[in-house]
């Protein structure tokens, strides 16, 4: 801490906040929300108790902030994700965007314990709705015509979907990589499976147990190869 003296004092008053914020982030995603003290915290910021106080009246007050800055983060994380891609496939968007979801959650690890502690008085409830937003956002975006009670069911599925494998993700250690790359499939299967785009066999295959919802958008310029989750009935096929 005395380092921080020569700087200054509006520096390091964010330094001394963010660092009491890190130390929650570590505390929340290894111990859960309601298990950690206030001097678990300054033992974790390298602080005085005093020190914590002066910045937060209590736990709940530090919690509180951790999520506005988690929301501001994440909502910058989900701009450079999405800004300026509407022309790119959707499997290719969910990639890049799935891509930097893991980073940011790599960074702030609290996130998704946070956004998975169910109710809506909880303190990640914010979150989770942000999430649902960013769900929402991408699926008017690539569904024309889509009526709001049903973008709200499929937005509210995918983000449960994604916290349920980000769960698994935090926990996965070496294996992360293939958690990620699996919630792609997933998500891409998902959505493609209830909006297939209208020139795709799906809809006219007699035996199709699924029947898709309604079209996605088609006039995409670039293009990925299509999951193989994602591919149509006919084997020989080049999906692109």
């Amino acid at each position: 801490m005395p380092a921080l003296r020569h700087q200054p004092r509006q520096h390091r008053s964010q330094q001394s906040i963010d660092s009491i914020l890190d130390a929650t982030e570590r505390l929340i995603a290894t111990r859960g929300h309601t298990d950690f003290t206030m001097n678990d915290l300054a033992d974790g910021s390298n602080m005085s108790i005093g020190r914590v106080y002066y910045w937060f009246p209590d736990r709940d007050s530090v919690i509180a902030a951790l999520v506005t800055r988690a929301v501001d983060r994440l909502a910058t994380v989900f701009a450079d994700s999405v800004n300026g891609k509407e022309h790119i496939t959707t499997p290719l968007l969910l990639q890049q965007a799935i891509a930097a979801m893991c980073e940011f959650i790599d960074e702030n690890p609290a996130v998704v314990t946070l956004s998975t502690t169910g109710g809506t008085h909880c303190p990640g409830e914010r979150l989770f709705q942000q999430l649902v937003q960013f769900g929402t956002t991408l699926v008017y975006d690539r569904v024309p015509g889509i009526p709001a009670i049903e973008v709200d069911v499929v937005a509210r599925t995918a983000t449960g979907i994604a916290l349920g494998m980000l769960h698994g993700y935090t926990h996965a250690g070496p294996a992360r990589p293939l958690i990620r790359q699996e919630l792609t499939y997933v998500l891409s299967a998902y959505l493609y499976a209830r909006f297939p785009p209208p020139p795709d066999p799906t809809w006219t295959l007699p035996t199709r147990a699924v029947q898709p919802s309604r079209p996605s958008r088609t006039n995409f310029t670039e293009s990925t190869v299509v999951w193989p989750a994602l591919a149509d009935a006919d084997p020989s096929a080049t999906h692109r």
